[in-house]
């Protein structure tokens, strides 16, 4: 996470001599793709918690409501999961899941392509799979079965530069991921996109 946050600080402050500012009354659309690092988390002292990677790719439409703020929505495939650790029994598990993301965001333009950002999230799995340890069955041992919606909270920041644009987002999930377990979503995404004028 620290990686993609530096690498984002760079890309942003390089960019600062060719931002664009967009119209008042101005439709974009973006297609995007990046990566994030993901984590399956709860509040149990004997499990330790390991990140996962993934890529996530998709497209989002944003509205210039004036100089300042903006409204945008989007839909995005992205792979998540985490691994999971019971200390005591030195086994660890990972979950595989895949979402359709869709994001709707406030985004508050505080200078020329800088914007801070914050939405809702609500996602829905389109895939699973569990790498179950050695010597178990092939049912779940720690993570159990995920549930089919998920809800997050995003807030990040993102660049124009161009019509080339970096995003920073870090969602925090409001709803349990398992049907049987109280894990948590979190992730870390960073992608790069270009807006196209629809309007």
């Amino acid at each position: 996470m620290k990686k993609m946050i530096l690498a984002a600080t760079m890309l942003m402050t390089v960019a600062m001599s060719v931002s664009a500012q967009r119209e008042v009354g101005s439709l974009t659309i973006q297609p995007k793709f990046g990566g994030n690092i993901s984590v399956l988390y709860m509040d149990d002292k004997n499990l330790d918690y390991q990140n996962a990677g993934g890529m996530v790719a998709g497209a989002e439409l944003e509205y210039r409501m004036a100089k300042w703020f903006a409204l945008s929505g989007g839909a995005m495939y992205s792979q998540e999961g985490g691994k999971t650790k019971v200390k005591d029994l030195n086994l660890v598990e990972k979950a595989n899941l895949d979402y359709i993301t869709v994001p709707v965001m406030a985004n508050f333009y505080v200078w020329k392509g800088l914007a801070l950002k914050v939405g809702i999230e609500p996602a829905f799995k389109v895939h699973e799979k569990y790498d179950i340890p050695a010597g178990l069955s092939a049912t779940k041992y720690m993570f159990g079965d995920a549930k089919s919606f998920d809800l997050r909270t995003p807030i990040g920041i993102s660049y124009d530069f161009g019509g080339l644009t970096l995003d920073l987002r870090l969602d925090a999930g409001r709803t349990k991921a398992m049907k049987d377990r109280d894990f948590m979503n979190g992730s870390g995404q960073l992608t790069i996109g270009y807006k196209f004028a629809l309007k």
